[in-house]
């Protein structure tokens, strides 16, 4: 009895120990195992060329936008506003925004998880995907523009209407 007692305290203090334990596929990534993943995926690279496309849809949906809003603007007037915009993309820090998703990815992922995702994406498929990837958000972004110039579209003719019925009130800027 004190044999089968004793068996029992082992086994129950080793379980005790591997619960305390974080079992392998909840170990979380660190900065390195992510570093490496947005390496493979390409991803500054990726978000460049997504800023890149992205600005000029941008600038097409604005220039489509005011045409139809505001039909006396000159090509010069377009042409100081693209600039403006092409100015401000360059602002944008695209390594300093990786590395604030560092610890983001850290917390959602474990080092299971970033092998996981290594392993398909050293794949065919995987390298295909990440080939394909930013057509596919080109053409998909251009496919969005028609409603999103709508969208666009309709919010300034909201805005115009508020601005409309609000014209004449006096709004004060600091509540007192």
């Amino acid at each position: 009895m004190k044999r089968v007692g004793s068996s029992f305290l082992a086994v129950l203090v080793f379980a005790c120990v591997g619960w305390g334990q974080n079992a392998p596929a909840d170990v979380p990534a660190d900065k390195e195992d992510i570093q490496k993943l947005f390496h493979t995926l390409h991803l500054a690279e990726m978000m460049q060329n997504l800023m890149t496309t992205s600005m000029q849809q941008q600038k097409q949906l604005t220039h489509d936008t005011l045409k139809k809003k505001m039909p006396s603007m000159t090509e010069d007037e377009f042409k100081r506003m693209d600039v403006f915009i092409d100015e401000f993309a360059k602002t944008i820090d695209l390594n300093g925004m990786l590395g604030d998703m560092i610890p983001v990815y850290q917390r959602h992922l474990s080092k299971h998880d970033v092998s996981a995702m290594l392993a398909f994406y050293n794949t065919p498929t995987g390298q295909k995907l990440l080939r394909e990837q930013p057509a596919m958000m080109s053409e998909g972004m251009q496919a969005m523009q028609p409603r999103m110039q709508k969208v666009m579209s309709d919010l300034m003719d909201r805005v115009e209407q508020m601005v409309r019925e609000d014209s004449g009130k006096t709004v004060p800027l600091v509540a007192k």
